[in-house]
């Protein structure tokens, strides 16, 4: 799958402006009067998305005339989450995958290629990508501002003026970046903050859904929690087959979770009309169990509770013995459950275990090149909260990274169209 359009085309610019060691968590102002902060660039995020901008926006114009806000006590929580601690941060399967790794290759971090076109920092270590751009936003002097959720945005005139928990501080921005993501992971931050300042700002916001997340199923399958089987899952809606994954499938206590079925719940999409109670209900997810493998129902024929050998040498024993029981010992069965294990979806889990969100600023406001909003002239919509989402393995973040650079650099050459060169 490849990443949508090429992005980043500046990656290859030198910084420009004089270098500042400020306080990361300073504030950013030319001006400041009445509790009012001005800055050229605002972020609200200082996530991948966010912190990817601040970098790109501060090499064009300087990083004192960049501000990040950010909700939490410290930049890139949710990064230091991603990929089990280790950071997916992209995969070759997307067209601009290279550019990434020689962007953080430039920040001091050398990555590799894993299995599926996976790509992490070498160490396998989250912490060296999140520390990486930390580092380049300090040496650059962009200004970051911890523990200052935003609670609303207004326009004056060509400004937007940006209100925050923080210390009563207004802070007027000439652009504006929207940057904080969507609702998955809570606990990091992501509380669908940024579509409610998007929509309060007149933007279309398309519904958000928890996506790469593990799926719930009306069958009993407790008895079947901790196994795992390679294999082949399907999705069908009514007669019709909408996707399939190859993989690792793990069943829960509620149902089925692992990488494949991850990608599958991205494409169970609530129909009209029906809500979260039995949406669900013209879903199956069916699992091949034995993918790849040429069975008869001749080598079931000896097979019973006492002696479920072979059917246990193709999957782990408390499936099999749940397989026997469903076939009634038919040995024909046995081999069409092998193939065709059928589940009920009931619903998704919810936020908490989701990966990414679904839904988010709709596309058609955006000018795919910069982000910048179409209809309100120096707004800017980057990373998860755009109405974008790809499968796992590395293409979320490829997202946030390629939007958020190119992002922050259409607002400093914005800024340096309209004011010429800036003084540092």
């Amino acid at each position: 799958m490849k990443a949508e359009k090429k992005r980043g085309t500046g990656a290859a610019r030198k910084a420009t402006g004089s270098v500042r060691k400020d306080n990361p968590n300073g504030v950013s102002s030319t001006n400041r009067a009445n509790g009012t902060v001005d800055t050229r660039i605002c972020i609200v995020g200082a996530g991948a998305s966010g912190m990817t901008a601040a970098i790109a926006a501060g090499r064009r114009i300087g990083g004192r005339h960049v501000l990040v806000l950010e909700k939490l006590d410290a930049p890139g929580h949710k990064i230091l989450a991603t990929g089990n601690g280790r950071c997916n941060l992209t995969n070759m399967a997307c067209e601009n995958a290279a550019w990434t790794r020689e962007f953080f290759r430039g920040l001091g971090v050398f990555t590799r290629e894993e299995d599926d076109g996976r790509v992490y920092p070498w160490c396998g270590d989250a912490r060296a990508v999140q520390q990486a751009l930390v580092s380049e936003m300090e040496r650059l002097g962009v200004r970051v501002r911890t523990d200052s959720a935003v609670t609303k945005i207004e326009r004056q005139k060509d400004k937007f003026l940006i209100y925050t928990r923080g210390n009563g501080d207004v802070i007027r921005a000439d652009r504006l970046l929207l940057a904080c993501g969507g609702k998955a992971g809570p606990k990091l931050g992501t509380t669908g903050d940024g579509a409610r300042l998007a929509r309060s700002l007149s933007l279309e916001v398309k519904p958000l859904a928890p996506a790469l997340t593990a799926v719930e199923v009306y069958e009993d399958v407790g008895s079947l929690k901790g196994i795992r089987a390679r294999g082949k899952a399907a999705l069908y809606y009514k007669d019709l087959k909408i996707d399939e994954e190859t993989g690792e499938i793990q069943f829960t206590a509620y149902g089925v979770s692992g990488i494949c079925i991850f990608n599958l719940s991205r494409k169970m999409v609530l129909p009209p009309g029906k809500n979260l109670k039995d949406g669900f209900d013209d879903y199956r997810v069916v699992l091949d169990l034995a993918d790849g493998l040429t069975i008869r129902k001749e080598d079931f024929l000896g097979v019973s509770e006492q002696n479920l050998l072979p059917l246990e040498s193709v999957v782990r024993r408390p499936l099999a013995k749940r397989i026997l029981e469903m076939a009634e010992g038919d040995p024909g069965r046995c081999v069409e459950l092998l193939h065709s294990f059928t589940l009920h979806p009931k619903g998704l889990k919810g936020w908490d275990m989701a990966q990414v969100t679904r839904g988010g600023t709709a596309l058609e406001e955006l000018d795919w090149e910069t982000f910048t909003v179409k209809k309100v002239p120096g707004l800017y919509v980057s990373g998860e909260l755009q109405d974008w989402d790809g499968p796992c393995g590395g293409f979320n973040l490829q997202h946030a990274w390629e939007t958020g650079f190119a992002a922050g650099e259409a607002m400093a050459e914005s800024v340096l169209a309209g004011e010429g060169r800036i003084k540092e």
